[in-house]
């Protein structure tokens, strides 16, 4: 978060002490920020809110995509949190199309999806993600403005396609999310966002 804070405008919790043990972060203390998630807030917001909030958020991907992963003193591979076939599709540099035996092995209706995948190349950017970039990890006030992205426990470098993996398999749990990652997102490779997260739904 210290890295987002000092390269970014987006708004993080103030890291206050971290506690180590063995050389392991044991625990982060930080700043209370007396908000609401945009998950709780969400219902009572009107639409002109809702778009503020993905404009915002849309603004805080383009920064996030023009940080330089060389330039990052914390860069280490990690995996997101996945299971099943995403356990070795959604680690850093992963190769998708490697991958494509996994969904033919489901059988109906997955049997022909990996030909949905060959536009998610091997050599895709890596980007700095969050990781888990839901509802439930973002403040906003009572006027409808972000003032806080929480939860950056996943975050590091990945391929520009796995920020909006994750936002699509959370998409459903909030009604109507799903009409506004259109504009938070960057538009490139939709399709293949989509039939990945509609995978894991029924795979797990």
């Amino acid at each position: 978060m210290r890295y987002i804070a000092e390269n970014t405008t987006i708004p993080v919790p103030q890291i206050c002490n971290v506690e180590t043990h063995a050389g392991d972060i044991k625990s982060i203390l930080m700043n209370y920020i007396n908000d609401r998630t945009l998950e709780d807030a969400w219902s009572d917001m009107t639409p002109s809110q809702k778009i503020s909030v993905a404009q915002e958020l849309h603004g805080f991907i383009v920064q996030l995509r023009d940080l330089n992963h060389r330039s990052d003193p914390t860069r280490k591979g990690q995996k997101l949190p996945e299971t099943h076939i995403w356990d070795s599709m959604m680690s850093p540099g992963c190769d998708v199309q490697t991958n494509a035996h996994s969904f033919t092995s489901l059988g109906s209706p997955f049997h022909d999806t990996h030909h949905q995948l060959p536009l998610i190349h091997r050599k895709d950017k890596l980007v700095f993600t969050h990781g888990d970039l839901a509802p439930r990890n973002i403040l906003v006030s009572q006027e409808g403005h972000v003032t806080a992205v929480l939860d950056w426990e996943y975050a590091g470098w990945y391929p520009e396609w796995c920020e909006a993996v994750k936002a699509y398999e959370f998409c459903n749990d909030l009604p109507g999310w799903t009409a506004y990652l259109s504009v938070i997102l960057p538009p490139s490779h939709a399709t293949e966002y989509m039939t990945i997260a509609l995978a894991t739904r029924f795979v797990r």
